[in-house]
């Protein structure tokens, strides 16, 4: 039950990143509401306000992949799979998961080129003039916590289906019959 140890402290950072998308979503709401109030007096608007907050919420969206996947919160179909005994369930999870990873090592790997090159190009924003490269980073970190949650949740389901019966860990983590049969 080692990867469940390893799962619960990499989710302590998970967590910790977290509060940076707390923060810019209460950043994000505090500018659009004096945004509208500002208008609505007809005093003006705050300039970039638009462009601001487009950047806020994609990082708070991509800060919450991590979250989502920590909680075991993404949605899964589930068509025919329950009739499949546990073992074949966890392979099936196995193979999207590995699919998934996949994925997202793609993503971390083009994260980190994109990064460079905004960093090489000095490439700004429009309105605000300011570095992309500090979006990119937040998006990079949001990829690499997702991959590592994939990844160890991957190998558990692998393990899980060696086994052929459910795995939970002593302090009630892990994988219950109920999230396997989800996929």
């Amino acid at each position: 039950m080692q990867l469940q140890r390893i799962r619960a402290g990499f989710g302590r950072v998970v967590t910790a990143v977290n509060y940076v998308a707390l923060i810019a979503c209460f950043a994000m709401v505090f500018i659009v509401a004096i945004d509208v109030i500002l208008r609505k007096m007809r005093i003006g608007s705050i300039s970039g306000s638009n462009e601001l907050t487009t950047y806020l919420m994609v990082l708070v969206c991509m800060l919450g992949i991590p979250a989502l996947q920590l909680k075991n919160g993404h949605v899964w179909v589930d068509l025919f799979v329950r009739v499949f005994p546990y073992r074949i369930r966890s392979f099936w999870r196995c193979a999207i998961s590995v699919a998934e990873t996949i994925v997202i090592a793609f993503l971390v790997y083009g994260g980190y080129n994109k990064i460079i090159l905004f960093m090489r190009t000095s490439t700004t924003t429009d309105v605000l003039h300011m570095p992309k490269w500090i979006f990119a980073v937040a998006a990079l970190v949001a990829f690499a916590e997702f991959f590592v949650l994939s990844l160890i949740d991957t190998l558990q389901f692998f393990f899980d289906g060696v086994k052929g019966r459910e795995q939970t860990a002593p302090d009630g983590e892990g994988w219950s019959d109920d999230q396997v049969k989800g996929i």
